[in-house]
């Protein structure tokens, strides 16, 4: 495999920041794509979105393209257009969404995905395969119809 030299990634990418969206925007269509076929499978349509984004977020291993999406995500503060980029995205998925993916229910099992996942990422494993397996199977219980 050819070596990735500084002087070839400057000729595609003008600066860090182009760099950094560029590699931002790649993982975030993977996601999109990934979250998009979780809700064509999924048939319940309220609270569609959340789960999708629960369980895609759950299945998400230690694979190269995590830890990509976490230091990106880390990134996210000191990078504005990473942050805007991210916000967009979101609220577009929430602009499509429903009465559960725009309620305070569906917010905190978004948050709580985001925060099995990048707890893993940052600090390994820290609960048994039946402990986090039946904590999102609880999140997943919070995005259904009552």
């Amino acid at each position: 495999m050819q070596q990735c030299r500084k002087g070839g990634l400057i000729h595609h990418f003008p600066n860090k920041q182009a760099l950094i969206f560029a590699l931002f925007a790649r993982l975030l269509a993977i996601m999109e794509e990934a979250i998009t076929a979780l809700m064509q499978q999924d048939g319940v349509s309220y609270g569609r979105f959340t789960r999708a984004y629960l369980n895609y977020l759950a299945d998400l291993t230690d694979t190269h393209e995590s830890r990509q999406l976490m230091v990106l995500s880390l990134a996210m503060p000191d990078e504005p257009v990473l942050r805007k980029c991210w916000r967009d995205w979101m609220l577009e998925k929430l602009a499509q969404g429903d009465e559960l993916d725009n309620s305070p229910t569906g917010t905190l099992v978004r948050y709580a995905a985001d925060g099995i996942w990048l707890s893993e990422l940052t600090e390994g494993i820290t609960m048994s395969a039946d402990h986090r397996r039946a904590l999102v199977d609880s999140l997943n219980k919070m995005t259904l119809p009552a």
